[in-house]
């Protein structure tokens, strides 16, 4: 029996890629339609009713998400394409939702394919969905109180850049460029955003991984965020931060 597959992404090479690891290991599944956008992909759901969907988290329009949103067809096994996201992926584990990470791992993609088409027999889309939502959104929501002499700041932990430690005090780092300096240590706080996501490369520096751009190798390496800070690394950290980068 032959089965239906939509992919949605809106890079073609992407899509390109998926549908020749299809044509060569799956012969059984049969692509019947290609989408680059939250409506055609709705479309192309609708319409063609598809067994699997591969989908793409940001494309056109808007995210994925949307399209699952909307669709009243969910009678399929659903497989995510996403670039790394702390948040998203915990969630996509609490829920026993697949996804692939990009670039694509070759291999990594045939087990996630061979998994959906082992279980075609019993969709749980819908209550996975619902599920992945609430997990999603109790994560990426989770926010963090932050007091102050003056103040009491609300923040949630994904709009958090970095935090930097100076003795018993530690300044934050908020996306929008404000900081906020708390009367306690570094280590305090590590302690609570390590499941979230952050690292310390060094001793004084605590750092949200979504917001590192690359890691530079020279004079002992240090991390170029992506507000052009640089952020040493030590040399008794190194090792095991070069370990976390290598899984993203």
């Amino acid at each position: 029996m032959k089965l239906k597959a939509v992919i949605v992404d809106d890079e073609e090479f992407l899509r390109a890629m998926i549908r020749n690891i299809l044509i060569d290991n799956f012969p059984e599944v049969d692509i019947v339609a290609e989408a680059d956008s939250v409506s055609d992909g709705i479309d192309a759901i609708e319409t063609n009713k598809p067994d699997l969907v591969f989908l793409d988290i940001e494309i056109k329009e808007g995210v994925g998400f949307d399209i699952l949103e909307k669709i009243k067809y969910k009678d399929f096994k659903l497989i995510f394409i996403t670039a790394f996201n702390d948040f998203a992926i915990k969630a996509f584990k609490f829920s026993a939702v697949d996804y692939i990470l990009k670039p694509i791992n070759e291999e990594e993609f045939l087990t996630a394919v061979k998994r959906a088409v082992s279980e075609l027999e019993k969709p749980l889309l819908k209550e996975q969905i619902e599920n992945f939502f609430n997990n999603y959104q109790h994560l990426q929501n989770k926010k963090l109180v932050l007091r102050t002499v003056e103040d009491i700041h609300i923040v949630n932990i994904n709009d958090i850049v970095r935090c930097e430690s100076d003795n018993s005090y530690t300044t934050f780092h908020i996306q929008d460029g404000e900081t906020i300096i708390i009367s306690k240590s570094i280590k305090e706080y590590s302690d609570i955003l390590s499941e979230f996501g952050f690292i310390r490369p060094h001793q004084s520096h605590l750092i949200n991984m979504n917001f590192i751009k690359r890691l530079d190798k020279s004079d002992g390496g240090f991390l170029i965020m992506k507000d052009g800070k640089e952020i040493p690394v030590s040399t008794r950290r190194k090792q095991n931060l070069l370990q976390i980068l290598d899984r993203l």
